[in-house]
């Protein structure tokens, strides 16, 4: 082969890392289909690889190693079409160079079958990368697995099968578990709140684990995270929480920001949903009275007083006179007004009062 054209194998197509269930014999149902990274609700796909600088007669097979390296042979089986003793092989079609691997799913083994399905994997010679045997033992990750590709081809000039270097996918995750399971929000009572924070807000959610989960709220460089303790997490599947207050406090109109789950051990995010922060009512109002006490105050003294120059006319001063009072004649005849508060006090007469005047 022409060392500048070296056949080599590449995924074009990932496996989805999350959303797929690790199913157990004794469940009696059928172990699912690996989808694709971009498979959809209408459009499926599945892990796919593609063969460079090769198009001919070969085989493949597919089976589950760890998570970490060295990449041990895993205890899970992949089952499906073409699958045996836990691993996928068929031939490869001449004709293409392209090749899609459908219904191959994922079967997990109980822990107490877990040696037993190691051996197995001895017996079967299948260890793509050759782990010695006193590394095959110890603790395995029962949650994740990766594919593991090994492709052999037919050299043109000596007619004997070769393997091409391996290629390891990214992680599967089993979506049973809840610390890899797939962040997901069902529902909320509320999708809006004042911009203040505070407001409780119940949260259903698939399975999350309460000592590693936030509910993290952003928009632009601004983020903040709801506030809950561990009890707040009711079955793993529910979250009662108090909102953020907002960055600014002092807003006019309604702000959306997004809100979603974030696990912090490995960085997973949910998808996000919309949230409203809206106007504090109370400091609006409080804005608005002073306003319009304001304005009236203004008006009242710009009607009040005249601006000089006013040709208006003025309406004359009035000068207060007292309403009620009594007249009684002086000692020069005239009348003279009695204010109100010289009054009668209880058991005097009234001419007492006119000797003191």
């Amino acid at each position: 082969l022409d060392e500048n054209s070296t056949p080599m194998v590449e995924i074009i197509e990932q496996p989805k890392q999350r959303g797929m269930r690790f199913r157990y014999q004794c469940e009696g149902r059928l172990a699912g289909s690996i989808p694709g990274e971009r498979s959809t609700d209408t459009t499926k796909t599945h892990p796919t690889i593609k063969i460079h600088n090769y198009q001919g007669p070969g085989k493949v097979r597919i089976s589950l190693v760890t998570k970490e390296a060295p990449h041990r042979p895993h205890p899970h089986d992949l089952v499906g079409k073409d699958c045996k003793e836990g691993y996928y092989e068929a031939e490869l079609s001449p004709e293409r160079s392209i090749h899609s691997f459908q219904n191959l799913g994922i079967q997990c083994v109980r822990k107490r079958d877990l040696e037993k399905a190691v051996a197995k994997r001895i017996e079967t010679g299948n260890n793509p990368f050759n782990v010695p045997m006193e590394e095959l033992k110890g603790d395995y990750d029962l949650n994740a697995v990766r594919l593991c590709f090994q492709v052999w081809i037919r050299d043109t000039g000596t007619g004997h099968l070769m393997q091409l270097p391996l290629v390891v996918s990214q992680p599967i995750y089993d979506n049973r578990a809840p610390n890899t399971a797939e962040l997901k929000i069902c529902r909320v009572n509320r999708n809006s709140g004042t911009c203040l924070g505070g407001d409780e807000i119940f949260l259903l959610c698939d399975k999350v684990q309460k000592e590693d989960i936030e509910v993290r709220f952003f928009k632009d460089s601004w983020e903040a995270k709801g506030s809950f303790s561990q009890a707040d997490v009711h079955r793993q599947v529910a979250i009662v929480f108090k909102t953020p207050p907002y960055a600014d406090q002092t807003i006019r109109e309604p702000v959306t920001v997004q809100m979603q789950l974030h696990r912090p051990s490995d960085k997973e995010v949910s998808g996000s949903m919309e949230f409203r922060y809206l106007p504090d009512e109370g400091d609006f109002h409080r804005i608005e009275e002073k306003r319009k006490r304001t304005l009236g105050t203004f008006k009242n003294f710009v009607q009040k007083t005249p601006f000089a120059g006013s040709t208006e006319a003025q309406s004359p001063r009035r000068i207060a006179v007292p309403k009620h009072g009594a007249l009684r004649p002086n000692t020069s005849g005239k009348l003279l007004l009695l204010p109100k508060y010289f009054r009668t006090l209880p058991g005097e007469r009234p001419g007492k009062i006119w000797k003191a005047l």
